[in-house]
């Protein structure tokens, strides 16, 4: 008989991919959502997804929705709610909209925990929760980034889960996906990505890290590798999400190569990013570059040392087949 993966965020990016990568093995994916009828939870369901209705913000919804299940990837969405009050809480303070999506990440990642941790105690039939989290960039930078809250919020749920529910910890591991390549084209602007004013048609790239640095980049859909690498190898493993490690010049000049455009990258201050996006999300989005260059991501165990024969996709790969119109 196949086995069952619950899978959170399904209509998601991470949890889309992992739930087309289950379904190529033949396990029976479990996707969860909050609306059952939206085009792309039907879209789930005609591909084969036992779709499920559950709220993270209901936590009792959760229990049936994980019943039966030999595995569980568990994902939650920092940017819903600090892009759905952005606007109103910026304008009280730089840290407001950062803090409240925070909370709401850490409270729904601990009632995802609980209630993995009651099915594993009650059914015993739980073999492997995978949680998709971040390094804790404030504890790593000793204090010194402290903007970086999408990270922090889910080395927070992690914590809970290795400190507070223990015998679920027992049977989990931990995925921390790094720097989605699909952010140049999904939020160019907000990535630092511009048209030069000269009227040249170039682009220039504002970098808060030094230029030569090296960033863990992963292309979203190699989550679906990821989580089928940590449901077969042995619980605890804290995994790096990373399809290719690069410089941010290397990635440009990928794609450059790819889309016919030239990419200068200038090197700017933490400073200079959040006053180019105010409210917390500029210095957000700079600390996380900036921390990743001079702290590193941790002692983090990579794909290839769990299986040396584990394909991901490369950069360049990724650029080749992304649709870059827009940019052209």
């Amino acid at each position: 008989m196949a086995k069952t993966i619950v899978v959170l965020g399904a209509t998601g990016i991470q949890g889309g991919a992992v739930a087309a990568k289950f379904l190529s093995l033949r396990w029976k994916v479990r996707g969860i959502t909050r609306n059952t009828s939206s085009p792309s939870a039907q879209a789930l369901s005609n591909q084969g997804v036992e779709v499920v209705s559950a709220d993270q913000d209901d936590p009792a919804s959760l229990i049936p929705a994980f019943s039966g299940a030999e595995a569980i990837f568990a994902v939650t969405n920092f940017w819903e709610p600090f892009y759905k009050k952005y606007e109103e809480l910026s304008k009280q303070g730089d840290r407001v909209t950062g803090e409240y999506a925070a909370a709401i990440e850490i409270r729904r990642g601990k009632a995802i925990v609980d209630a993995a941790a009651k099915i594993l105690h009650e059914e015993g039939k739980l073999e492997k929760f995978i949680w998709s989290t971040l390094p804790p960039f404030k504890k790593l930078s000793k204090g010194k980034y402290t903007y970086v809250y999408h990270f922090d919020a889910k080395a927070e749920v992690a914590t809970y889960l290795q400190q507070e529910q223990k015998d679920l910890w027992e049977k989990s591991s931990l995925l921390n996906m790094g720097i989605y390549t699909t952010n140049v084209k999904e939020y160019g602007d907000s990535f630092g990505l511009k048209k030069n004013d000269d009227g040249s048609g170039e682009y220039v790239y504002h970098n808060a890290s030094p230029n030569e640095a090296t960033h863990p980049f992963v292309v979203p859909t190699d989550a679906g590798a990821f989580v089928e690498l940590l449901v077969r190898s042995p619980p605890k493993q804290d995994l790096l999400g990373v399809s290719e490690a690069a410089s941010l010049v290397t990635f440009f000049e990928i794609w450059g190569q790819v889309t016919g455009n030239k990419v200068t990258c200038e090197e700017v201050t933490v400073e200079a990013h959040d006053r180019a996006r105010p409210g917390g999300l500029g210095r957000e989005a700079a600390e996380s570059m900036a921390g990743s260059a001079e702290f590193g991501w941790g002692d983090l165990v990579l794909p290839k040392d769990l299986d040396s024969n584990v394909k991901l996709t490369s950069i360049k790969e990724y650029m080749e087949n992304e649709d870059w119109s827009g940019y052209r």
